[in-house]
Formats: C-alpha cells, sequence, structure tokens
C-alpha cells in the first residue's frame, strides 16, 4: 500500500524572523515578539486618523507608551506635541533616538523602561508634570495589564488614548447583561468614560496581526459619590470574585470572596443593605452597584475594625 506524502503548506508568516527588505534602516535585524503581540503601524492614513483623534495641543506633553521605532513619534511632534516616549526594547529605543531630527530633540525624553513596572508618578514627579495625556499602540498581550496600571493612577493623567484588539474594545465598554461585560468593564468604567473611536484593518500593521485592532479614548472621571468605592483592594475583590463565574447568582459566587479576606457574612450584610437581590447574576450588576456593595462592605470591615480596638 502507497501512503501518499501530505505536502506543508507554508503560510505567511505573521511574526517574521526578522523585519522584510525595505521596510526602512529601524527593522534591520529587528525580531518582533509573539509572545508579546508586537506589531508596528505603517499605513500613513492610519497614523494621520490617531493623531487627529490625539490632537494634540502645541507645547503640552504626552506620554507615549511602546514607541517603537517612533511610527506616531514623530508626528505627533510634527504636531507640536512634547513627548515622553516609554519604550521597553532596548534596540527600538535606540533606533527611536536615531530617528528624532535634531529640530526636535530638545521636545522629547526617551525612557527605556517597562510600563508595567515604572513608577509613573515618581516619572510625572521628576519632570515636573500632572495630569499628563497618554497614548500608545500596545502590545496585544500585555494591553489590559498596562492599561488597569494607568487606571488605579487616574489622577496622574487627563485621558488615554490607546490601541486594542477590537474583542478587548468591546470588553472595555460593553454594559451589564451583554455577553463582553466583565471585570474588565467593570474596573475601566469605574475610573473612566470611555468610547471607541475607530477600527484599524490588519494591513496597517506590520507584521499584520489576524485581528482587527480598535482606538479607545478614555477620559478619567472625577471622584464622586457614583465612582467611589471606599477601598481599592476592596473593590477589586468584590469585582473579581462576583464575577468569577458571571452568569452564575450573585449568592453563588460571594463564597469566592473568601480567598481575598472579605467575609461571607460582610458581603451578604451589604447586598442586604443595598437591597440588592443576591439570586439576580453577578453580570446584571452596574458599575454602580459594584462601587456602592465595596462602599458598604469597606465600611463594614472598618467598623468591626474599630470595635475590636
Amino acid at each position: 500500500m502507497i501512503v501518499a506524502k501530505h505536502r506543508r503548506v507554508r503560510r505567511p508568516a505573521c511574526y517574521p524572523r526578522v523585519m522584510e527588505e525595505g521596510a526602512g534602516n529601524e527593522w534591520n535585524e529587528f525580531r518582533p515578539s509573539k509572545s508579546m503581540g508586537q506589531c508596528f503601524l505603517k499605513d500613513t492614513q492610519a497614523i494621520t486618523r490617531i493623531v487627529d483623534a490625539i490632537a494634540p495641543e502645541h507645547g503640552e506633553t504626552i506620554l507615549e507608551i511602546g514607541a517603537g521605532s517612533g511610527q506616531l513619534s514623530l508626528p505627533l511632534l510634527r504636531a507640536g506635541a512634547r513627548l515622553l516616549c516609554l519604550e521597553a526594547d532596548r534596540h527600538l529605543a535606540k533606533v527611536l533616538r536615531e530617528a528624532i531630527p535634531p529640530e526636535l530633540e530638545r521636545d522629547v525624553q526617551i525612557i527605556r523602561n517597562n510600563a508595567l513596572k515604572i513608577d509613573f508618578s515618581r516619572l510625572l514627579e521628576m519632570n515636573d508634570l500632572h495630569q499628563v495625556r497618554v497614548c500608545g499602540n500596545l502590545p496585544y498581550s500585555v494591553a489590559a495589564p498596562i492599561l488597569l496600571r494607568l487606571l488605579t493612577r487616574s489622577i496622574l493623567f487627563k485621558d488615554l488614548t490607546l490601541m486594542f484588539q477590537d474583542e478587548v474594545a468591546s470588553r472595555l465598554t460593553a454594559r451589564s447583561g451583554t455577553k463582553a461585560y466583565g471585570v474588565l468593564s467593570v474596573l475601566a468604567q469605574q475610573r473612566a468614560s470611555i468610547r471607541t473611536l475607530f477600527k484599524i484593518s490588519p494591513r496597517a500593521f506590520r507584521p499584520q496581526p489576524r485581528v482587527v485592532s480598535t482606538l479607545v479614548h478614555f477620559s478619567m472621571l472625577e471622584p464622586n459619590v457614583a465612582t467611589d468605592v471606599g477601598d481599592d483592594q476592596t473593590f477589586r475583590a468584590v469585582v473579581k470574585g462576583l464575577l468569577a463565574h458571571r452568569r452564575k447568582t450573585i449568592a453563588n459566587n460571594v463564597k469566592h470572596l473568601e480567598i481575598s479576606g472579605l467575609p461571607e457574612k460582610t458581603v451578604q450584610e451589604a447586598l442586604s443593605e443595598l437591597a440588592i437581590d443576591p439570586s439576580r447574576r453577578a453580570e446584571t450588576l452596574s458599575v454602580k452597584e459594584f462601587a456602592a456593595l465595596s462602599r458598604a462592605c469597606s465600611m463594614s470591615q472598618t467598623r468591626q475594625f474599630l470595635s475590636n480596638v
């Protein structure tokens, strides 16, 4: 019996070993990271739309996260912005530094550091800045963790204009009770007013991702009663615990909060105080209801602590 040999079909590499020839000297010997989901903008029309969406005012300072080799940096500088460019990759930081024209060098500071590790408060303090704007084409695999780090320090920033996979953008803007609504939706919407600006085709990137991207704008919310959570750690524990199994009832999910050190009794009392029916599915709770529940739990814990002093 003759066994037919199956020929393996070679598919176009989404993440080539090195950037292709003709892409410009900045790509020489650079290997984009598949694990990080690195994709770099190459389409001039898409870049122009992004810069127009950011709409930098002349002389204002913008923090750019994941500056790469300057695909957004140079147009922003030419539009009159001053930049703090954060880039973790040593090679790209070097390439970016070499790409800045002499007449723009005074308007840019290149910082080789990781957005998941850098102390944003210290960074702005060292540069005598506050309420800065942020932009960036974030690596897909770390986009959500970077966003959450920024949002937990929302007092430092005026607004964020960031790129995400379209699926993540849908989760960020999802409303309670919908399929996309989850932990990321609640944590993000508690800190910012969020809107999607426009989608960007995979063809606008090098290498081409296998997903559509979406530019998202975050306008930081002022602290008020509606978004006051009492204690951030308690808020995150409540949200993550109750949405651990988002389609189960609140009553079934309360047990997941014990791991975070939040007693089941405390949560049950808070639910009763706020007249929240524990037979509801956790995914139906609005951001305001999560915030109110967190406040009630925080106050209850404070009362218990004071009673034991």
